[in-house]
């Protein structure tokens, strides 16, 4: 062999070999996003599954209900001046604005979430939505877009799958739901 001819195949070889390595990084980039993006899922879905932000739900739905009404209330969130300690709905909002502010950058797989948390979020955003224009009328309109980008995209997926997502030619359990009381 010519000196011309190892040096080519050494050449060719490094090539080989950084080819080679390149590939593997991005495999591994890869399934690192992939890792990080589960650890965000698991964050969010167990966020939402706390009691408490269930007695914010919860807690949301009565305050809006009962103290909405009231002219002063809304002159109240109008100019800023309600107590936030007694507001379980900014609590709820600022918590689905997070994560849509995580699933709109592809921080969190949309997917995913919505598959779970598709109801809830639309949900959500039906129980605060008489506050959103109160809100936005004194901080503008960025208050909460997140959160309401995370509703558009909820309401597309419930409707691109109004049955929801089971699996075709995978069979269904038999449900029998038959009370004392209805039958």
């Amino acid at each position: 062999m010519t000196q011309e001819t190892l040096s080519t195949a050494a050449a060719i070889g490094t090539f080989i070999v950084i080819a080679a390595t390149a590939l593997a990084a991005v495999v591994q980039l890869r399934h690192l996003r992939a890792q990080n993006q589960l650890t965000g899922l698991l964050t969010v879905l167990a966020r939402v599954e706390d009691p408490q932000f269930n007695e914010w739900v919860d807690a949301a739905r009565e305050v809006i209900k009962t103290r909405m009404p009231d002219p002063a209330y809304r002159r109240a969130i109008s100019d800023g001046t309600f107590d936030r300690k007694e507001n379980p709905w900014l609590n709820l909002a600022n918590s689905y604005d997070w994560v849509g502010s995580l699933v709109k950058h592809k921080l969190i797989p949309e997917e995913s979430l919505l598959d779970v948390y598709s109801f809830r979020v639309t949900q959500a955003w039906d129980i605060i939505e008489g506050i959103v224009p109160l809100v936005r009328g004194r901080a503008g309109a960025a208050v909460w877009e997140n959160f309401e980008y995370l509703v558009v995209r909820a309401r597309q997926w419930n409707a691109q799958h109004p049955l929801g997502t089971y699996p075709k030619g995978v069979p269904r359990c038999k449900i029998d739901i038959t009370w004392p009381e209805v039958a």
